[in-house]
């Protein structure tokens, strides 16, 4: 008999290794790939996501704003799948993420607007996928078979597919790229054992609690959404991922006694106003767990290791909140490997 949780820890701690292959075993792609960008000179980055996927379509975002200098937006689905309207784009490249590569609303949005002249990179984790052979270029996510329901080494596949993609858009060399992966690799392992070592205090600090806000700031929105969506499929507990930013404007006042807030301070940028929130938070009753540094006095928390470079620390910081979500949901009697509910491909229309 399976053991629950078995296969989503397994997976967890499977993703540094699964990092250095990403650009190994397909160099050729990667270039092929850059090139499309560099020839196309876009004006604006189209991502097409979902679910996981679209949390790092936000921090492909961030990160084609603040390395390209170019506008980077997510497509909504919707507006082709239901409203069935075509759009005007600037000249631009779509950058389409998916697991499965087989949601059919991503696959009528990469169509829409390969039919409105921008051309398509896809990252998924199966090639033979129908959104892998619509593309002008697939890059493989190389995460290997992912059985537990819940995404965790394709999501940190997919951040690293983006960075990847985003960096040799600007002209960084791929060696470099390569030499970053393994370091960043050697990090990760030492947040695979901090993260499982950590979880029970992690764990008892939500004892009792009803709602948990995960906030974060700049990048780190992405591990905030992300974080608070693999706490809510897996356990069923009501969590929601904020920008420091907009946490402000409304997502405080669900907080209070029986309430925690996560707080992601592992980024430098923007870390001062994630501590804001976490001191509001607690002045209203609720408790915090950090992830960071240890700037703040938490109920609990998980320091994380020095990231090679400041656009990597997302791939990091999820890691706890990944264990962690493993934990709650077997606390709470819940099977983490197949989460009431959810299905690996999502068949939205």
């Amino acid at each position: 008999m399976r053991d629950p949780g078995a296969l989503t820890r397994a997976e967890i701690a499977e993703q540094p290794d699964r990092w250095t292959d990403l650009v190994t075993a397909q160099r050729d792609a990667w270039m092929v790939a850059a090139g499309l960008v560099l020839r196309a000179r876009p004006e604006l980055v189209a991502f097409v996501a979902r679910g996981s996927s679209d949390n790092a379509a936000l921090y492909g975002q961030y990160l084609v704003t603040t390395r390209l200098g170019i506008p980077a937006l997510s497509a909504l689905p919707s507006t082709h799948s239901l409203a069935d309207r075509s759009m005007r784009y600037p000249r631009a490249v779509q950058v389409a993420l998916s697991q499965s590569g087989g949601s059919p609303d991503l696959l009528a949005t990469s169509r829409a607007l390969r039919a409105a002249g921008v051309p398509m990179v896809a990252a998924t984790n199966d090639p033979r996928s129908e959104l892998a052979r619509a593309a002008d270029v697939h890059l493989s996510l190389n995460a290997g078979p992912e059985l537990s329901v819940a995404a965790t080494k394709s999501y940190t596949a997919e951040l690293l597919a983006v960075h990847t993609l985003v960096q040799l858009a600007a002209e960084v060399p791929l060696a470099d790229l390569e030499a970053e992966l393994h370091a960043l690799a050697a990090a990760g392992r030492s947040m695979v054992d901090d993260a499982v070592a950590a979880a029970p205090a992690l764990l008892a600090a939500l004892d009792g609690v009803e709602r948990v806000l995960v906030v974060g700031r700049g990048l780190s929105t992405a591990t905030a959404k992300e974080g608070a969506l693999k706490l809510m499929e897996t356990s069923g507990v009501a969590a929601s991922g904020w920008s420091a930013a907009d946490a402000a404007h409304g997502p405080l006042g669900q907080v209070g006694p029986g309430s925690a807030v996560i707080a992601l301070t592992a980024g430098e940028l923007g870390r001062e106003s994630v501590v804001s929130v976490a001191h509001a938070a607690r002045a209203r009753g609720a408790r915090i767990i950090e992830i960071g540094p240890q700037v703040l006095d938490p109920d609990a928390g998980i320091p994380v290791p020095t990231a090679p470079s400041p656009e990597l620390v997302p791939v990091l910081e999820v890691i706890p909140l990944q264990a962690l979500a493993v934990e709650l949901a077997l606390a709470h009697g819940r099977d983490p490997d197949a989460p009431v509910g959810l299905s690996k491909v999502t068949l939205t229309r």
